[in-house]
């Protein structure tokens, strides 16, 4: 083989149709992650809305429980007096919320922490 046959140019025909099925194949490629993608924001949109109904109930019932700590009878200067929380981490409650009375009795401070009214059944509005 000679110098010059290795400095010929070498060409290479590719036929339009074989572009265009290329071409076709990525665009329906392109379609297919389109749709994906589009069923994922639509599956997270209503992940936003389910999240955004159940804070929104949160809401509801904190309003509630803000109210019933003002007006419960049992509320007094900001603490149950209904309630003895004698072991508030095995409740999940924090013992930032908990203050000691007398006699080794513990009260939840509902000035801090109204959420503990929110189901309370002991609630009892306060009398005139």
């Amino acid at each position: 083989m000679s110098v010059e046959d290795n400095l010929k140019p070498s060409i290479m025909l590719i036929s339009p149709t074989d572009i265009e099925l290329d071409i076709k194949r990525l665009e329906e490629q392109l379609k297919i992650h389109q749709d994906q993608e589009s069923d994922n924001v639509q599956k997270i949109r209503e992940d936003i809305q389910r999240l955004w109904d159940f804070v929104s109930w949160l809401k509801i019932a904190q309003v509630q429980g803000v109210w019933k700590s003002k007006t419960c009878r049992h509320s007094v200067n900001g603490r149950c007096n209904a309630w003895n929380v004698s072991e508030p981490e095995r409740i999940g409650l924090s013992s930032e919320y908990v203050e000691a009375g007398g006699e080794n009795v513990k009260h939840v401070v509902v000035e801090k922490y109204p959420h503990f009214c929110i189901t309370c059944p002991l609630y009892e509005a306060k009398r005139s």
